[in-house]
């Protein structure tokens, strides 16, 4: 007689949204590595709705385009498209960045009324500025659990819902390091030897700043940057490209700067392994990947002194911090982490002693699992 316990399956629904190749995002490239890992490792039944299909054979993809006007149709259309699944799912996953109290609300009400437990992770990087609260207070208060992206964040949205429990937990993906040389690579870059390497890495947007990191090369000036060798690398598209060419150009400084555009998931680690530092220049941040993704390279991290970037990050101890808005501490700091080699070194050391601490894939997939399950008893 076999008395081993039968093996329960458990369905899980993940609301995703666009995923990467599609949208390049930090939400977006953690949501694909995410599903893609649970399709491939979860014991659960998965449906999961987005724009977009995973390269995974594994799951049930179910096509979800917003209509608009969003007010008029998302409520219905999230409805009817939880109503249409085979089966009643035992937990559902859902992202929150800013977005609409329409869709919080729609949410929140088609879970309660199927009765599906919902965990929400919480990919905003700043405090919520709602001018409507009642539905979005209602639907953080409904759900199962909250994670959130950085311990700043956590504390912001629980001053506004203190009856709430939000849980920090940071979101990784799985690194990748190039086997290639990285004289190599500096080589296939277009880099000349001796030249070192400053890289940013996201999206070319007011919010992380990228002028003030071309005024600061501009305050440097084109003679010290010749005579040490210093060039900046963006590894990145957005709405400023275009001011920041005009910007480059204007001051001459061509030769030191570079914009290479939108850089593959499959190619960036060449990227890493070519530079000597890296550079973060946001207002504020969730937790952000290109940050954890140099630490996991041994890089010399430069970044401003913003929320987000100083909870992980200690001056002079595994980054140099500036002032955000300073731009001439900003210039003083580039020079300081190209000249001082013996601080660079114990920085970047420090750093990925700190990522390897603190930031292991395997550890945050294992809360999320504890979530879920916990979920799915209660459902």
């Amino acid at each position: 007689m076999n008395n081993q316990p039968k093996k329960v399956t458990v369905t899980g629904l993940f609301v995703l949204g666009s995923l990467y190749p599609d949208a390049v995002g930090g939400m977006e490239i953690f949501n694909y590595y995410f599903l893609k890992y649970r399709l491939h490792k979860a014991a659960e039944t998965i449906y999961y709705f987005g724009e977009n299909r995973t390269d995974s054979e594994n799951g049930y993809f179910i096509l979800f385009k917003r209509k608009k006007p969003v007010r008029l149709f998302y409520p219905f259309q999230f409805f009817f498209k939880v109503l249409k699944l085979r089966k009643k799912p035992d937990f559902a996953y859902v992202c929150y960045a800013e977005q609409s109290w329409i869709i919080a609300w729609a949410q929140s009400l088609t879970f309660r009324i199927f009765k599906i437990p919902y965990i929400i992770t919480i990919h905003w990087g700043k405090a919520p500025d709602w001018k409507f609260r009642y539905p979005f207070i209602s639907y953080f208060r409904h759900a199962h659990a909250v994670a959130g992206v950085s311990e700043p964040v956590c504390m912001a949205f629980k001053k506004i819902i203190p009856d709430r429990e939000f849980i920090y937990i940071p979101p990784l993906i799985p690194f990748q390091r190039s086997g290639k040389e990285k004289k190599e690579l500096q080589k296939q870059l277009g880099y000349e030897r001796g030249e070192k390497i400053l890289l940013y890495v996201g999206t070319l947007k007011a919010m992380k700043n990228p002028d003030r990191i071309v005024e600061a090369f501009h305050q440097i000036g084109p003679e010290y940057l010749e005579e040490q060798q210093i060039r900046l690398l963006f590894a990145g598209a957005g709405d400023m490209r275009n001011e920041l060419v005009n910007k480059i150009s204007g001051y001459g400084l061509d030769k030191y700067i570079r914009i290479a555009g939108l850089i593959s998931r499959e190619n960036i680690p060449d990227y890493y392994k070519a530079a000597d530092c890296y550079i973060i220049s946001s207002d504020y941040e969730g937790t952000s990947l290109s940050l954890l993704e140099a630490m996991f390279n041994k890089l010399t991290i430069i970044a401003s002194d913003a929320p987000g970037i100083n909870g992980m990050l200690t001056h002079e101890l595994n980054a140099l911090l500036y002032e955000t808005a300073n731009t001439r501490q900003l210039a003083e700091t580039i020079k300081r982490a190209f000249s001082d080699h013996s601080l660079a070194k114990s920085l970047s050391e420090n750093a990925f002693d700190h990522f390897k601490q603190k930031y292991l894939y395997e550890s945050m997939m294992e809360k999320y699992e504890a979530l879920f399950s916990s979920a799915a008893l209660n459902s």
